[in-house]
Order: structure tokens, then sequence, then C-alpha cells
């Protein structure tokens, strides 16, 4: 094999280990605080869970929307962007009442993020 090879295919693998770093790095420090397992394609905080909610919205649709948002930005704020999405976290829970005031919304999940 020519250097010049060697010399792509060392960079090419600086790349990659580089971007696994990266992935890694993504998680805030405090998923160490919680115990993760793997769950299908998925790892998640085995018993700690977070929850989200809405009030005031003008129907039920938008007040999930609403929580879902809400227990979204706050995972992500404090786990990391890939923690924050909602479509793969277990154990969820919702539940929704229409006020005077309007339509809220209260859930909790536990976050999951995709293994790799």
């Amino acid at each position: 094999m020519t250097r010049a090879r060697l010399a792509v295919m060392s960079g090419l693998i600086g790349v990659a280990a580089l971007g696994i770093e990266a992935y890694a790095q993504q998680d805030g420090a405090l998923v160490e605080l919680h115990e993760r397992r793997r769950e299908g394609r998925k790892v998640c905080m085995s018993e700690h869970t977070h929850s989200g909610s809405s009030t005031g919205q003008p129907n039920r649709k938008a007040a999930e929307v609403a929580a879902i948002r809400d227990w979204a930005g706050f995972t992500a704020w404090e786990y990391g962007d890939h923690w924050g999405n909602f479509n793969i976290a277990g154990s969820k829970r919702m539940s929704c009442t229409q006020g005077s005031g309007g339509w809220g919304c209260d859930i909790e999940a536990r976050p999951c993020k995709p293994a790799r």
C-alpha cells in the first residue's frame, strides 16, 4: 500500500473516530446521574422520567403539542438534543383536560436516544 493511501485511510479513520467522539460528547453532564439501559434500537433512562405541561390552548391537539414541546425542550436542555425526542421516549403518559381557560395537558416519559 502506498504512503498516500495510508495517509488517506488514516485520515478517514481519524474523522470517523471524531464523529463517534462528538456524538458521545452531545450528552449533557447530568446524563451520568441516571441509570440507562438499551431497549431495542435506543438507550433509555431506566427509572428517571421528565414531565411537560400546557395550559390555555384552544383545542386538545394544540395542548398535546405544547406539552410535548415543553417536555422535549427541557429534556434536550438538560441532557442534549438527541435525548429530547418524545417520539422515542419510553413509558409515556398523557392526561388532558378542558377547563374554562382552554385545554391543558400533563405528560411524563422516560428520555431515550437512538443507540449507536
